[in-house]
């Protein structure tokens, strides 16, 4: 259940908290975002839980430039905040002590969790009830914000969509139909990724949903399509890929596989002639909720850089 909040509480909440192995903070300009100034306490707020999984997991002759990259990562990521509050605020859009209320209610029907069980939560995070509303409100702000100026203005073609079906679920010869959730070692230890694997795959097994859990938890980029691969022949496999699906029923989810780079689990959704004889209608809203979501991405990421060329921005 615990697991279960920790996502819903990871949807709204901006990374938090200081750099590995600092002593007393001193509140210096950590950087320059037109009229605002992000200052080194508050990098080293949004640090923390992304530090303290390097210092965990990540090996000491690594530890170094990994908490680096990480620190560059986290001010960046802050420069994007500074720069949507301050278009929301040029937008005049604004979010009510009401809006906050029922998107925390919302949060806590959907983890299925108690007033406490939330609160403790909050509390491992190193967060209070205030902080959160805060950190929250800012993330509807954002919400509406790009719901404005950008996923309005999203819209999906049916011919993309008739040719995203095309490409994905016909073949022209018998195979797997399959999703993915791969984890790698680079960001990790072996023994760590291999536990992450393990632990999906346990979810995976007890009835949780794949797809979901491979949007969530996979570290390939497939996980932005729910872990789907599409339809492979067995000689596209490799042999530890092979061995592993092959022998599998519809709906089946393999053991977890070991690759050079990392750990993967599978899940076969058909195969034979079936994999290729997805009905349209049965897969088009999945087809086109992905596409929108690429889409979206897209010209998110063009419009946020747009605002970046038009700022000043100076990192100290």
């Amino acid at each position: 259940m615990m697991k279960r909040l920790s996502g819903w509480l990871a949807l709204f909440i901006f990374l938090q908290a200081p750099l590995a192995g600092a002593g007393e903070v001193v509140d210096s300009c950590a950087a320059v975002v037109n009229q605002d100034v992000i200052t080194v306490s508050e990098v080293e707020e949004a640090a923390k839980p992304v530090f303290a999984r390097i210092k965990a997991e990540v090996p000491f002759s690594q530890r170094d430039e990994a908490l680096r990259q990480a620190r560059k990562n986290v001010i960046d990521k802050l420069i994007e905040k500074h720069l949507l509050l301050q278009q929301a605020e040029q937008m005049k859009i604004a979010v009510s002590d009401a809006e906050v209320e029922a998107a925390r209610k919302d949060i806590l029907e959907r983890g299925s969790v108690s007033e406490e069980e939330f609160k403790a939560e909050l509390g491992k995070m190193g967060l209070n009830e205030q902080q959160y509303r805060e950190n929250l409100k800012e993330q509807i702000l954002s919400s509406k914000l790009v719901g404005y100026a950008v996923r309005s203005k999203v819209v999906v073609p049916e011919e993309k969509i008739k040719a995203y079906y095309e490409e994905k679920y016909t073949a022209k010869a018998a195979g797997y139909h399959l999703l993915q959730i791969g984890f790698a070692f680079g960001e990790t230890t072996k023994q760590a990724a291999r536990e992450k694997a393990e632990e999906v795959r346990r979810l995976a097994v007890s009835g949780q949903d794949f797809q979901e859990l491979a949007k969530q938890r996979s570290q390939l980029p497939s996980a932005a399509d729910g872990g789907d691969i599409g339809v492979l022949k067995p000689e596209d496999m490799a042999l530890s890929m092979r061995e592993a699906v092959t022998s599998l029923q519809p709906g089946g989810i393999s053991p977890v596989v070991e690759t050079p780079d990392g750990f993967m689990i599978f899940k076969l959704l058909a195969s034979g002639q079936d994999a290729a004889k997805a009905p349209y209608e049965s897969v088009r809203s999945e087809i086109h909720e992905l596409l929108r979501k690429q889409e979206l991405e897209t010209r998110y990421k063009t419009w946020i850089e747009e605002i970046r060329s038009g700022a000043y921005i100076r990192i100290l």
